[in-house]
């Protein structure tokens, strides 16, 4: 340890990001030198930028008589899984919760109106205050880093009890307080936020809007509502013309542009096969463009979610299979260890994660 305090900071730096958060939690003690090292904002951005990549399964388990219990695990690769404590968080949400969002090594988490962000690897979590109008139901929640104020949001939007009109507000970590975005929101779109959360780009909110009034598992989607945060504006995106859209079309975020991923599933072959569409230009509705085309696979699946390593998650409906497809090589890698884990017929949502200093406190 005596040659560690001989190191020049930007080497001791250089070395430090390369550790796990568990350890560098315990550095903090070896010295003041080290304790300020590590909670400095430039060490905390360049670990997250040299952390490693894992994907993480939400779970949601239900037995007879019994509340769902929700779990998330792991997978380092294809062949282990982990276990993801969250025991430090369910102080807050009971025993069930539903998984918003995730940025940063942040969590969003939520139950009825109670939200929480937290950090898995540093094990802080903040619960949000109660969010206005908290009785009426949420329709969509969203969580995302806006680059452009330095700041976390978590964005709600709810639906009155007659549905006749939605509110819009925005939780803004840094005030930690709720305001309301006073836009001319959709009156009609509904959706389970569990299913179809919010995808974000650069401060903009995105989700999908539904014909159906009631549970978008029979909803048509009719197009994209967007919310920009910074503005404070409203407005919604016309989709791809002459395209079936239906309840396991998705909205998410690849290569830093906006992507929409539609299924088609051929019933007589059984078989699904995906279209990517990507956004040319923002400020032209209709300027889509088909990139790519992924499959044909064998049985129903539902994609997930883009990584930075232009891959995409599906999973199988019936088998609840993982599968990770690569868009540059075709490569097909398949998480069998997931075939008969507990649970597996209910996963909720497939995401990339990696550890991180950022605080939830600061």
């Amino acid at each position: 340890m005596a040659i560690a305090y001989e190191l020049p900071q930007d080497v001791l730096m250089e070395i430090l990001s390369r550790l796990p958060v568990k350890t560098l939690l315990r550095f903090k003690s070896v010295s003041k030198n080290w304790y300020s090292l590590i909670q400095n904002p430039h060490f905390i951005s360049l670990h997250r930028t040299r952390a490693g990549l894992y994907y993480c399964v939400s779970l949601v388990c239900t037995a007879e008589n019994l509340p769902s219990q929700w779990s998330m695990y792991l997978l380092p690769d294809e062949t282990s899984i982990q276990y993801l404590d969250l025991s430090f968080a369910r102080r807050h949400l009971n025993k069930g919760f539903g998984h918003q969002g995730y940025c940063n090594g942040l969590m969003c988490l939520s139950l009825n109106s109670n939200i929480l962000i937290c950090n898995p690897a540093t094990r802080e979590c903040r619960l949000l205050p109660r969010p206005p109008y908290h009785e009426w139901h949420t329709s969509y929640l969203g969580f995302a880093f806006d680059s452009k104020t330095n700041d976390y949001k978590v964005v709600r939007v709810t639906g009155d009890p007659a549905r006749v009109g939605h509110k819009i507000h925005i939780y803004v970590m840094s005030a930690d307080s709720w305001r309301e975005i006073v836009v001319v929101a959709p009156k009609h779109s509904f959706t389970g936020c569990h299913h179809h959360p919010c995808t974000s780009l650069d401060g903009v909110f995105y989700w999908l809007s539904f014909y159906s009034s009631g549970s978008p598992l029979y909803g048509r989607v009719h197009d994209i509502d967007v919310l920009n945060t910074v503005e404070g504006s409203f407005k919604r995106r016309s989709l791809p013309a002459d395209i079936g859209y239906g309840c396991r079309t998705r909205i998410c975020v690849l290569n830093d542009s906006l992507a929409l991923v539609v299924p088609e599933y051929d019933y007589k072959r059984g078989e699904t096969q995906f279209d990517v569409w990507l956004v040319d230009e923002y400020e032209v509705e209709e300027c889509w463009t088909k990139t790519y085309s992924i499959g044909p696979f064998s049985g129903k699946h539902t994609p997930f979610e883009f990584s930075q390593k232009n891959e995409v998650l599906l999973t199988g409906c019936e088998n609840g299979l993982i599968v990770l497809y690569n868009l540059s090589t075709r490569d097909i890698k398949e998480y069998k260890q997931l075939c008969n884990f507990p649970g597996l017929e209910s996963i909720v949502q497939v995401f990339p994660y990696s550890e991180s200093l950022v605080s939830v406190k600061r």
